[in-house]
C-alpha cells in the first residue's frame, strides 16, 4: 500500500518533467517563484535536499525518495482519516538504513510503594491530582538549579481508595535505556516507602511497548484508534466486550487486562508526544511476560501498518517525528532538554567542530514555554529555587524558544557560486541567460544548512546584535515545503529592538504572514497585509520578535524568527470576523515605550476549553445565550450586594448623627452645671484659705514666745 502511494505521489513529477522538457519555457518562466515540482527537477535542488550527515535518524521512507515528497505524504496522512502512527519503544525501520540508526524511543519506570504521590510531588515540578479513577499528566524533571532534564508523562491508577499505590514514568522521545533509572535509583531510601523498576528492553521478564496514533483532528484519530486497534486487536486478545468502549478524554486513561488469562496490562489515555497545534491522537502502553510467543504489541503494531489495511494510519520512523516535532515547536531530548549539560562554556563550543559536540542548551521550562508544567503553589520540590529565582525576575526568563524558517528561495544552499543553479534545463530561449551566468564572475558560497550551536545575528548588523543559538534543525525540504526549519533560543527583545532601532535596522513586521504561500522575496515587505475579503489587521504575536529577519554567523544563511505555533495567533486564517473576535478576548495589544517598536500582543492566562475540532470555535447561539443569561443573572447579584451595601451605609451614618447629638446635649448639661456651682466654691474656699492663715499666725506667735521665754 505504501509503495503504490508513492509511486501515485512521483507520477505527477514525472509528467511535469516530460511537460517541461517537451514543450520549452517561456521567456518569462524564470523570474516566477520557485514552485516545488521546480526544485524536484533540478539536480541542485536535489543536491540540497540531500539528508545531512548529522541527522542519521532511522525513516520509514526509501533513501532516494525527496524530502519534499515525504514530508507531504506524512502530512497528507496526518490530515486524512487514517493518521500516522509511530512505536516509541522499538525502531521498526532501522533495519531498512545503512547505518543503524538512532531512533526517538522512549523508557519507562514503574513506581510502586505507598509513598508514590509523596515521591512524584518531592522529585518533579507538578503535583499529583486528585483523582478516584486513571489518569494521566506531564510534569517536569529538573535538575536542583531548575533546568530541564525532561518532560515526563505519568500514567496512574489509583486504589479503591483513591490512593496511588502505582505510577508509571514514560521519558520524552530520545531518552530511551535506563537513563532515568539509573539517575532516580540513588535517590530512593527506605523512608520513602517506594519501589522502582526498570521497564526498559533490558528487563528480562517484562515487556513495555509504546504505540501513538495521531491525527490533524482528534475525531478522525478516535475513529481511526476504534477501527484499527480497538475493534481489530483488542476485542480478539481481550476477554471484554468492546462494541460501547469510550476512549478516554484529556487527562484520563483506561486500564485494563487482555489476554486469556490477564497476563497483559492495558494503558490508553489521549497523548501524541507533540503539542495539540500540531496533531491529536491515543497512545496506548502495553505490559506484557516476554515469555509470551505471539506478543500484543506486535500484533497492534502489524495491524496498524499491513499492506492489505486500507483504512490503517501510516507507520513513521524517527526521522519523520523529528520534522514533526521542529515543526510543531517542541522542544526535545538532547536538544532543548539537557539538564545542565556540560560545564564547558558557549566560548569553547565555538571553538570546537559541532560534528564533534553537542550543544547543550541549559534552558528552564519558562524559556522552553512550558510553565504549565509547574505548580508553583505546592511544596519542596527538586529545582524548586532555581523556579523562583526565574519568577521573581520582573524581566522574565533571559531566552525564549523560537522557530526558524530558511527559506530555499532566499538561500542557495550548496548551490552554484553564480547563483543560477535552479536553472538546468536547456532551452534556446534561455541560451543568452545560461551565458550571462557561465561567464559571471564566480562568488563564494557560504550558504550552508543550520545545525544545532550556530548562532543567530539581527541580518545587516554585520554581526553586531546577536539574537541567540540555534537548538535544533529538521530535515532541509522536511515540512513538504521549500524551507528548513530550525529552533533557537532567543534572548530577551527589549536590548534586540533597542540595537535594531539604534542601527536604522527594519525592525520585525509581525503582520506579515510568515508562510502564506508565497515566495517570502515577493512579498511587499513596506506595507501591513491583510486578510482577503475581511480588511481586519491580524493581530500581533505573543512574541515581539516574530517574523525578525536573522543570518546564521559566518555564512550568508539568511532565516527568519517565527514564534512557535502554540504562541501565534489562535484564530482561523480564512478572515472569519467572528473568530477575531473571539481572540480579542484573549487580551489586549500593548504598545512599546522605547525604540519605536511595534506593539505586541499581552494575553489573558488562564484555563482554555479543549475541543474536538480546532483551537477556537465560533460560539453557537445556544452558548451566547446561556453566557448573556449568567452575565445578566451576576449583574443583578452585584447590583443586589451594592444596594445592600449602600442601606448599611446609610444605617452607619444615621446612628452617627444621634451619637454625636447625645454627646452634645452631654456636654452642654456638664458645662451648665459647672458654671451654676463655680461662685459658691470659690468663696468657700477663700474662708477656708483665711481661717488656715489665721490658725498659721498662732501657731508661729505662739513659737516666738516660747523662744523669748527660753532665751530670757
Amino acid at each position: 500500500r505504501d509503495r503504490i502511494a508513492r509511486v501515485m505521489l512521483l507520477l505527477p513529477l514525472v509528467l511535469f518533467i516530460g511537460a517541461a522538457t517537451s514543450e520549452g519555457w517561456s521567456s518569462v518562466d524564470y523570474r516566477r517563484r520557485s514552485t516545488p515540482s521546480d526544485r524536484l527537477c533540478s539536480a541542485q535542488a536535489l543536491r540540497a535536499a540531500t539528508r545531512p550527515a548529522d541527522l542519521q535518524l532511522s525513516t520509514a521512507y526509501d533513501q532516494d525518495v525527496p524530502p519534499y515528497i515525504v514530508g507531504e505524504a506524512v502530512r497528507s496522512a496526518l490530515r486524512s482519516d487514517r493518521g500516522v502512527c509511530f512505536d516509541f519503544t522499538t525502531d521498526r525501520y532501522a533495519s531498512n538504513q545503512a547505518h543503524d540508526g538512532l531512533g526517538r524511543s522512549v523508557s519507562v519506570v514503574k513506581i510502586e510503594g505507598k509513598g508514590t504521590t509523596q515521591f512524584l510531588n518531592a522529585k518533579f515540578s507538578q503535583s499529583v491530582p486528585a483523582k478516584d479513577r486513571s489518569f494521566a499528566y506531564k510534569t517536569a524533571y529538573l535538575t536542583p538549579k531548575g533546568r530541564v532534564n525532561d518532560v515526563l508523562l505519568v500514567v496512574a491508577t489509583p486504589d479503591e481508595n483513591g490512593l496511588v499505590n502505582e505510577a508509571f514514568l514514560v521519558t520524552s522521545p530520545g531518552n530511551s535505556g535506563s537513563t532515568l533509572y539509573d539517575q532516580l535509583s540513588p535517590f530512593v531510601f527506605p523512608m520513602d516507602q517506594v519501589k522502582l523498576i526498570d521497564c526498559s528492553p533490558s528487563n528480562e521478564s517484562i515487556q513495555t511497548t509504546v504505540i501513538t496514533l495521531a491525527c490533524s483532528k482528534i475525531h478522525d484519530a478516535r475513529t481511526s484508534f476504534n477501527k484499527n486497534v480497538v475493534l481489530d486487536v483488542l476485542a480478539e486478545a481481550g476477554n471484554k466486550p468492546f462494541e460501547d468502549f469510550e476512549l478516554p478524554s484529556l487527562g484520563e486513561c483506561i486500564h485494563f487486562k487482555a489476554g486469556t488469562d490477564d497476563s497483559t496490562d492495558l494503558f490508553i489515555l489521549q497523548h501524541t508526544f507533540l503539542p495539540q497545534e500540531s496533531c491529536r491522537g491515543y497512545t496506548i502502553i502495553l505490559q506484557e511476560d516476554l515469555s509470551n510467543p505471539n506478543p500484543l504489541a506486535d500484533r497492534v503494531w502489524d495491524n496498524l501498518t499491513a499492506e492489505d489495511n486500507d483504512k490503517g494510519p501510516v507507520g513513521l520512523g524517527a526521522l519523520e517525528f523529528e520534522s514533526l516535532r521542529v515543526e510543531s515547536g517542541s522542544p526535545g531530548f538532547g536538544t532543548e532538554y539537557t539538564g545542565d549539560g556540560s560545564k564547558k562554556s558557549e566560548d569553547d563550543f565555538d571553538q570546537q567542530e559541532s560534528s564533534s559536540s553537542n550543544y547543550h542548551a541549559k534552558a528552564n521550562p519558562m524559556e522552553l514555554h512550558l510553565g504549565n508544567l509547574i505548580d508553583i503553589e505546592k511544596g519542596c520540590y527538586q529545582g524548586q529555587e532555581g523556579i523562583a529565582a526565574v519568577l521573581k525576575n520582573k524581566r522574565g526568563p533571559a531566552r525564549q524558544l523560537y522557530q526558524v524558517a530558511f527559506y530555499d528561495s532566499e538561500n542557495d544552499f550548496d548551490g552554484s557560486s553564480s547563483g543560477f543553479g535552479m536553472l538546468t534545463i536547456d532551452n534556446d530561449k534561455l541560451a543568452g541567460f545560461q551565458e550571462i551566468a557561465k561567464n559571471a564572475a564566480t562568488i563564494e558560497n557560504d550558504t550552508r544548512q543550520p545545525r544545532a550551536g550556530d548562532k543567530l545575528y539581527v541580518l545587516g548588523s554585520n554581526e553586531s546584535i546577536e539574537v541567540g543559538r540555534i537548538t535544533s534543525a529538521s530535515e532541509p525540504n522536511g515540512s513538504g515545503d521549500a524551507k528548513t526549519l530550525a529552533l533557537a533560543l532567543v534572548k530577551r527583545p527589549g536590548p534586540i529592538l533597542k540595537a535594531i532601532t539604534e542601527q536604522n535596522l527594519d525592525l520585525p513586521m509581525w503582520w506579515e504572514d510568515e508562510d502564506d504561500g508565497e515566495d517570502p522575496t515577493e512579498r511587499n515587505l513596506g506595507s501591513r497585509r491583510e486578510d482577503a475579503g475581511s480588511g481586519i489587521l491580524k493581530p500581533p504575536p505573543l512574541d515581539q520578535l516574530h517574523n525578525l529577519e536573522v543570518v546564521i554567523g559566518g555564512s550568508y544563511t539568511v532565516g527568519r524568527l517565527l514564534a512557535v505555533p502554540s504562541r501565534r495567533y489562535e484564530y482561523k486564517s480564512n478572515g472569519d470576523v467572528a473568530s477575531l473576535l473571539d481572540y480579542e478576548k484573549l487580551g489586549r495589544v500593548v504598545n512599546t515605550e522605547e525604540g519605536g517598536s511595534p506593539g505586541y500582543f499581552q494575553y489573558n492566562f488562564g484555563d482554555r476549553a479543549e475541543d474536538d475540532t480546532s483551537i477556537i470555535e465560533v460560539q453557537d447561539d445556544d452558548m451566547l445565550d446561556e453566557e448573556m443569561s449568567t452575565i445578566e443573572e451576576e449583574a443583578e447579584r452585584a447590583a443586589a450586594e451594592m444596594e445592600a451595601a449602600l442601606e448599611e451605609v446609610k444605617r452607619k451614618e444615621e446612628k452617627m448623627k444621634m451619637l454625636k447629638a447625645k454627646a452634645e446635649a452631654a456636654m452642654a448639661k456638664r458645662q451648665k452645671k459647672q458654671e451654676g456651682t463655680k461662685p459658691v466654691d470659690d468663696e468657700a474656699e477663700a474662708q477656708r484659705k483665711e481661717e488656715k492663715m489665721a490658725r498659721l499666725k498662732a501657731q508661729a506667735e505662739a513659737a516666738m514666745a516660747r523662744r523669748r521665754k527660753k532665751h530670757s
